[in-house]
């Protein structure tokens, strides 16, 4: 909701972060899933890991345009020329740059600031959604004049016991069950060993199901889910 409101209110720029496998690119997609297509370019920027020059060529590449040119004074015309160009047509450009934790140095960011200066009727021409490690924040706070044009910050953290117990029974309900599956004391490993990261999450439900399978299981209780720690490590 944070991020859909920083698009549809144009707010320039917003900044998702969180650990590893905490869900930051689901969030992405599923924002990416809730805007029109017919008000909106949506587009995604996935190794950012990039100089200043060959940065502005990836996000020129991404929006469908030429960047074969050395000249950054040309690329940036042609970007500007886009991103005008979708605002006339009534598109909203939003880019979301994952793993933007990779992103190298200064100069780089300090490339980003700059598209914001793109402006039509004091309106931005393009938002930013930048995601990443926690490193992100650091980078960007070390660059004050960029850490000011973000209007939206948001960090993920872990689910907590009761969200991870709500979490493994819609995906379960998602995936056709119609019962639990998971007893009550299967939680408490389950909980333990994963830490409320979704992936991990995911990934220790998926042995234990195997588990379970393999042992002609009629539910997964506490046993099961051990076991399919162990086999994990």
């Amino acid at each position: 909701m944070r991020l859909l409101y920083a698009v549809k209110n144009h707010k320039g720029a917003a900044m998702l972060t969180g650990e590893v496998d905490s869900g930051k690119t689901t969030i992405s997609k599923v924002l990416k899933d809730s805007l029109s297509a017919d008000q909106y370019s949506v587009k995604t920027l996935i190794n950012p890991a990039l100089n200043p020059l060959d940065l502005i060529r990836a996000i020129l590449f991404c929006l469908g345009e030429s960047s074969d040119s050395d000249s950054k004074f040309t690329l940036l015309s042609r970007l500007q020329d886009r991103l005008a160009s979708n605002a006339e047509h009534g598109k909203n450009t939003i880019l979301i740059i994952d793993e933007a934790h990779l992103i190298p140095g200064r100069t780089s960011l300090e490339e980003l600031r700059m598209l914001l200066n793109m402006q039509s009727e004091n309106r931005f021409l393009i938002t930013l959604i930048v995601v990443g490690q926690p490193l992100l924040q650091e980078n960007i706070t070390a660059l004050q004049p960029l850490k000011e044009r973000i209007a939206v910050k948001y960090h993920l953290k872990p689910l907590d016991l009761r969200d991870t117990v709500r979490y493994i029974l819609f995906r379960l309900k998602s995936a056709g069950a119609d019962r639990g599956v998971f007893t009550k004391e299967a939680v408490s490993p389950l909980f333990e060993y994963t830490g409320g990261v979704p992936l991990r999450i995911n990934n220790l439900c998926d042995r234990s199901l195997l588990v379970g399978l393999l042992r002609k299981a009629r539910g997964i209780n506490s046993a099961i889910v051990n076991e399919a720690i162990e086999d994990l490590q």
